[in-house]
């Protein structure tokens, strides 16, 4: 099997909890899931003026700049957490997980055989300064609160979630990119207690144990982290949404159970059982299921 990753990267992997690669999109490649989210966001604003929330649709507005609007004249704050998963849901996102340059680079973290997990999500962080920061967090304390407690030990320090994170838009210090904490992985699953809002935040200076890398990226970029890895995102104080997608998956087998029945993943790719890989009907049929 092809691998699009050299040995020094999966090592640069290992020794770091993350990896950034350069231009493994193409920018054309967002057109569809554009398409799809501004479908979503039709919907939505519709729905609003139907309830007498909103006074305007906003459609003279671009895609980067037309969901603030709507949030702000509605009062809803951040829209739905600022992150969508089943308004997306679509044929378009199942391609995008079963891009053959994102699969490659999973294979050479993972192995080849791969599970989809159904937790992908589009994100909106909104240009709304400080309200926009999400607090430094590892993956795995966020799925230990779903987690069935005799499952939450086995997930957080043995099972493998590798995240693919992907802007949509070139993304820096000014409207909020990741900061990731080096080596962070290695401190296996940290306590942490939930702030006022419900998130949660580490009860140690997570800071202290290296230097902070701003993960600084251009559209076609992609990168990657594993559940245990600390990472946050800054505030978006530019004029502009930043949109981005997570996409997340796992060896097949791993013990998440509780996960795939909340959101139901697909077999993307295997070596051994190549007819075991899911199509996007499939995948349709098990989250209809599901819901």
């Amino acid at each position: 099997m092809h691998s699009l990753l050299s040995i020094q990267q999966r090592q640069a992997f290992e020794a770091q909890g993350y990896l950034l690669i350069r231009q493994v999109l193409n920018a054309q490649v967002f057109d569809p899931l554009r398409s799809v989210t501004m479908s979503a966001i039709d919907k939505y604003a519709k729905s609003l003026y139907d309830q007498g929330q909103i006074s305007d649709l906003h459609k003279n507005l671009s895609f980067y700049k037309r969901l603030t609007q709507i949030s702000r004249q509605s009062q809803t704050g951040p829209l739905l957490h600022w992150n969508w998963n089943q308004q997306v849901f679509s044929h378009e996102i199942y391609q995008l997980i079963t891009h053959s340059a994102i699969l490659d680079i999973v294979a050479s973290l993972l192995g080849p055989e791969i599970t989809a997990n159904g937790d992908y999500w589009l994100r909106f962080k909104m240009p709304t300064g400080d309200d926009s920061v999400f607090p430094w967090h590892q993956d795995s304390i966020y799925y230990n609160g779903n987690a069935n407690p005799d499952q939450s030990v086995v997930l957080s320090e043995r099972s493998q979630i590798l995240t693919v994170w992907i802007p949509m838009v070139d993304v820096d210090e000014k409207n909020g990119c990741l900061q990731i904490i080096p080596g962070s992985h290695k401190r296996g699953l940290r306590p942490a207690h939930r702030d006022e809002n419900g998130r949660q935040v580490p009860m140690e200076d997570v800071e202290s144990w290296a230097d902070v890398k701003n993960i600084k990226m251009k559209v076609g970029d992609v990168c990657v982290f594993g559940n245990l890895t600390f990472h946050r995102s800054l505030a978006n104080i530019s004029d502009e949404i930043r949109w981005s997608i997570d996409l997340r998956y796992s060896p097949t087998g791993s013990p998440l159970e509780w996960l795939h029945h909340k959101w139901p993943g697909f077999i993307a790719q295997s070596q051994q059982r190549p007819e075991s890989v899911e199509s996007w009907e499939t995948w349709q049929a098990k989250r209809i299921v599901s819901n």
